[in-house]
């Protein structure tokens, strides 16, 4: 029954004539992890560990899932059904309608709200926080102030509390979306009980909950040291592990809670890769990816406009993608864009859509960018970022609303951030060779004849992509020409190798940009006029040596640019020390927050004001 008495003493005891029900909000369209409800934890769904938990408490008679009725959630209902767990559905943009359907349903009177990305909840602290709550016959509560706790994801509220965020907030954004947030943003909406240090979680958690792959990777990973099967890893347990082995945090360190106003957002990525591409457009949109995620609260689905391989490092890091190509390009966004309503569309490709096309996706989008595009494209962008390459600075941006973002800033890079990764020395000088993922012109054999007339005396490593025509033949050719020659297959992470070299022979690309992070000396072999004109720029700001055109660079050419740059060990410190100081390898997490930035402005606007 529902709360009558306001002041009547409701000490709990079991089977106290309060009906207390759990409700946990789930929903498999997350942003930032699509269906992660249903991700396995130690072989069981997220979604199980958590309903496995509230069952041992002393107090709440009932468990529901309250989800959408989008039919992408239906996947949750036949769950449901499977496990003998009620689901309660109702509007995707509207959470607290289907806390109050479910309540009504229901017949609760105390609802636990439970977010489903804590698999670590513990029933003697939820225990806690209810006989708190209905001994100060409050309608919310909260730990005393200054107390700390390691427990995340749940919050008990009185019905009546429930009923009066309906009828006097419903059409809060921050009541809709996050419910009982409203409680913390007013507190003087509801009575708030509050609640003594729950001494056995009273210290600082970090991150436990699972809203992004590596947050799911450090779940596991906890689940694997505890030797725990599913439901059996105790948060007490966890917090012992991590005091013991603090190291493990850093596996989703990194990853930024949302905040409470933030409704996220989703960006479609359009970009190509693969084949005659190369991979390194799909890897720094995969890093940009990961910081509007892990930093923004902003998921990502790509559109990939290349080769199949492509896609595996998209849906390595956890992202959704389509194929396109140039010809039905408009199309295949167009209807992405219809049946995914994205927040953003950042284009970095050079086929596909015209500008004329872009304007008319650009309408259906809040906030278009562009990366790295010269092409009038650009013109229908919002925003369009450059690393200061001379092409950059001569393009006219009058009678456009695009703001271009110019300067060594905004370099992306496709390898984790240089300063994780410490600088490992060698007696024996060490020469990297990378001419790409896929490397159509044959540029590593071309600078293996031309590096096997030299002396010997330092390594030299070659990075045969996963593109690399007959990669296998490529290989046993290169390691043949010389002894000191070896072979780099099958990385999809170079960062180690940066760390490990001297210098670094490599078609000019966003390979340039990660070898001046990481504070490697480079000379560059460029495919195109573009490319050489873009690699003057960092040769000019002291990173590296361009020969130009490949095709014009011959085998001396090459030869003596490398055995120079490796026996002048000032110029190579010098080079060094202005890639680490040029380029940060923030340029992902800059980019991601200037785009939540501006994403945020275009919000703000009245809807006639955004062009």
């Amino acid at each position: 029954m529902i709360l009558k008495d306001h002041h009547a003493d409701l000490t709990p005891e079991p089977g106290d004539h309060l009906r207390i029900v759990a409700v946990i909000q789930a929903r498999m369209g997350s942003t930032r992890l699509p269906g992660k409800v249903l991700k396995p934890i130690a072989g069981k769904p997220l979604l199980w560990h958590i309903v496995h938990r509230l069952k041992r408490s002393q107090f709440i008679e009932q468990i529901a899932v309250a989800t959408s009725t989008h039919p992408r959630d239906d996947a949750i209902f036949e769950w449901g059904k499977e496990n003998g767990v009620a689901v309660v559905r109702g509007p995707e943009d509207d959470v607290l309608a289907r806390f109050a359907r479910a309540a009504e349903l229901l017949d609760a009177d105390i609802i636990v709200r439970v977010s489903s990305d804590a698999p670590f909840i513990d029933a003697g602290f939820i225990d806690h926080l209810l006989t708190s709550l209905i001994e100060q016959n409050g309608d919310y509560v909260l730990l005393e102030e200054g107390a700390v706790t390691a427990h995340e994801g749940v919050d008990p509220f009185t019905r009546r509390a429930l009923d009066r965020l309906m009828m006097d907030a419903g059409s809060d954004p921050i009541a809709r979306e996050h419910v009982t947030g409203y409680f913390k943003q007013h507190p003087d909406f509801v009575r708030i009980a509050r609640a003594p240090e729950y001494a056995e979680f009273a210290r600082a958690g970090g991150r436990l909950t699972v809203d992004t792959p590596d947050d799911l990777v450090f779940v596991e990973a906890v689940h694997e040291r505890l030797a725990a099967k599913a439901g059996e890893a105790s948060l007490s347990d966890l917090l012992i592990l991590l005091e013991r082995e603090p190291q493990l945090r850093a596996l989703n360190a990194h990853v930024r809670q949302k905040k409470l106003a933030s409704s996220g957002g989703l960006a479609l990525i359009r970009c190509d890769g693969g084949g005659q591409y190369g991979y390194g457009h799909v890897k720094r949109m995969v890093a940009l990816a990961r910081a509007l995620r892990d930093r923004e609260g902003i998921g990502a689905v790509f559109a990939v406009n290349g080769t199949k391989d492509a896609l595996e490092p998209i849906t390595s890091a956890g992202f959704e993608s389509i194929r396109t190509n140039p010809q039905d390009d408009a199309k295949i966004l167009s209807t992405a864009i219809h049946s995914r309503a994205p927040d953003l569309l950042i284009c970095d490709f050079r086929d596909g859509v015209s500008r004329q096309e872009l304007e008319v996706l650009s309408r259906a989008v809040s906030l278009t960018a562009i990366i790295d595009d010269g092409s009038d494209r650009r013109l229908a962008a919002d925003l369009a970022y450059y690393p200061p390459v001379p092409q950059a600075y001569a393009l006219d941006w009058e009678s456009s609303r695009c703001e271009p973002r110019i300067g060594w800033e905004w370099s992306l890079l496709g390898q984790s951030k240089a300063a994780t990764f410490p600088r490992k020395t060698s007696p024996r000088p060490t020469l990297l060779v990378a001419m790409g993922g896929s490397d159509p012109h044959g540029l590593t054999l071309m600078a293996a004849r031309a590096l096997a007339k030299l002396d010997p005396v330092f390594r030299a490593r070659f990075v045969i992509g996963p593109g690399v025509k007959d990669a296998a033949i490529v290989a046993r050719t290169v390691v043949k020409l010389a002894p000191n020659f070896e072979t780099v297959e099958g990385a999809n992470d170079l960062a180690v190798e940066y760390a490990a070299c001297d210098v670094a022979l490599a078609a000019f690309g966003v390979t340039a940009c990660e070898l001046a992070a990481y504070g490697v000396p480079a000379i560059y072999l460029c495919l195109t006029e573009d490319h050489a004109l873009s690699a003057s720029a960092f040769e000019q700001a002291g990173m590296g040596v361009s020969l130009g055109l490949a095709g014009r660079a011959d085998a001396a050419d090459i030869a003596g640019a490398v055995w120079t740059l490796l026996g002048d060990a000032t110029r190579r410190r010098e080079m060094r020390a202005a890639g680490l100081m040029t380029i940060d390898g923030d340029g992902a997490a800059r980019i991601a927050t200037d785009l939540k930035t501006a994403l945020a402005e275009k919000h703000a606007l009245p809807k006639w004001a955004v062009g």
